[in-house]
Formats: C-alpha cells, sequence, structure tokens
C-alpha cells in the first residue's frame, strides 16, 4: 500500500515539473564588469588566527596537552614563523572525541 502511494505521489509531482530551467536564454555572452575584476581575495577569518600552538598552556597542566581546539581549526595546516632556522607545520585531526595534533619540523 505504501509503494502504491509513493508511486502516486511521484507520478503527481513529474507532471508539475518542466523540462527545462526557468528564464530566458540569450545568444549574448556574460562581460566582466571593472568593479568585479578589483575584488580583492577575503580577510583570513579571525577564529583562523588562533594558532593552537602558541597558545599558553597553565602551569598546572601537563606542558604536553594542549587546549581542546576550535571546531573550525581542525583539518588546517598551519606555518609558524621560522626561528633559529627551523620552520614547524602543524595540523590537527579528530577522531571520535579525541584530537591529533601533528608538528612537522624542518631546518631551514
Amino acid at each position: 500500500m505504501v509503494a502504491v502511494s509513493l508511486l502516486v505521489s511521484a507520478c503527481d509531482v513529474t507532471s508539475y515539473l518542466s523540462s527545462s530551467p526557468p528564464g530566458p536564454y540569450l545568444q549574448e555572452a556574460y562581460v566582466i564588469k571593472p568593479e568585479d575584476k578589483i575584488k580583492h581575495p577575503p580577510i583570513l577569518p579571525p577564529h583562523l588566527l588562533q594558532v593552537l600552538l602558541n597558545k599558553d598552556t597553565g602551569i598546572s597542566c601537563d606542558p604536553t596537552l594542549l587546549p581542546e581546539p576550535n571546531h573550525v581549526m581542525l583539518n588546517h595546516l598551519y606555518a609558524l614563523s621560522i626561528k633559529d632556522g627551523v620552520m614547524v607545520l602543524s595540523a590537527t585531526h579528530r577522531y571520535k572525541k579525541k584530537y591529533v595534533t601533528t608538528l612537522l619540523y624542518k631546518p631551514i
């Protein structure tokens, strides 16, 4: 009974649908306006400026533990500024309720 009612509903919907999208069709090419060419890239969102590795841990905390990352910090590659000839890259991933931060040190 349910399959029959679904089939009837599907037939009703297809009778109202058009085979072509709405709106007129034109032969004119799209012209890029001068103000569209000058657009600058978007500014970096402020929550991505909070690099997890630059945060201080409390004195009572284990120094190897980092604070819990924000959901927008996950799966991004972070590069710290080069200090003492070493470049540091990091990425944080989540697996269930655990967070794993991977660090790559590259001498330059």
